[in-house]
């Protein structure tokens, strides 16, 4: 697994902004669909664009998940997994640009500032833990009436 200085040297580049914000750019969806390999993976997330190359052997998923998304626009798989503020953060190092389109991105920094208005954050975990207890609920005040 490697020596200790050689965990913080990799810990301290995943830290690091691949793209200073002042230097990030406009991206063209043709060019975002030229990476879409382990090699040179990139993908939109709420109109940020995304060089997570890099990151792939870190993802807890694995590279598979991400380079099965990867060349297009992955905002609804990215809020479908539910990720923490955590990896948002975590996110934001990899930003390269904003997506041809969304200047308002320009500035934006994680996928959850992105997203503000579009999704409320909540994944559907805790939504369909609340049916399956409403549910439960019924079926035991009605069996006990009985």
């Amino acid at each position: 697994f490697g020596s200790s200085s050689s965990v913080g040297t990799r810990q301290q580049a995943v830290m690091a902004p691949l793209v200073a914000k002042d230097k990030r750019r406009e991206i063209k969806l043709s060019e975002l669909e030229e990476h879409k390999t382990e090699k040179s993976c990139w993908l939109a997330i709420h109109g940020l664009v995304y060089d997570i190359s890099k990151f792939l052997d870190e993802h807890p998923g694995g590279p598979e998940v991400v380079v099965a998304e990867a060349g297009k626009d992955a905002s609804q798989a990215f809020e479908d997994i539910g990720h923490s503020k955590s990896s948002r953060e975590t996110a934001n190092d990899y930003i390269i640009g904003w997506l041809e389109g969304h200047d308002d991105m320009k500035e934006a920094d994680t996928p959850q500032e992105a997203a503000q208005g579009s999704s409320s954050g909540v994944g559907p975990l805790p939504i369909l833990a609340a049916i399956v207890i409403a549910v439960i609920a019924y079926f035991v005040f009605t069996s006990q009436t009985s």
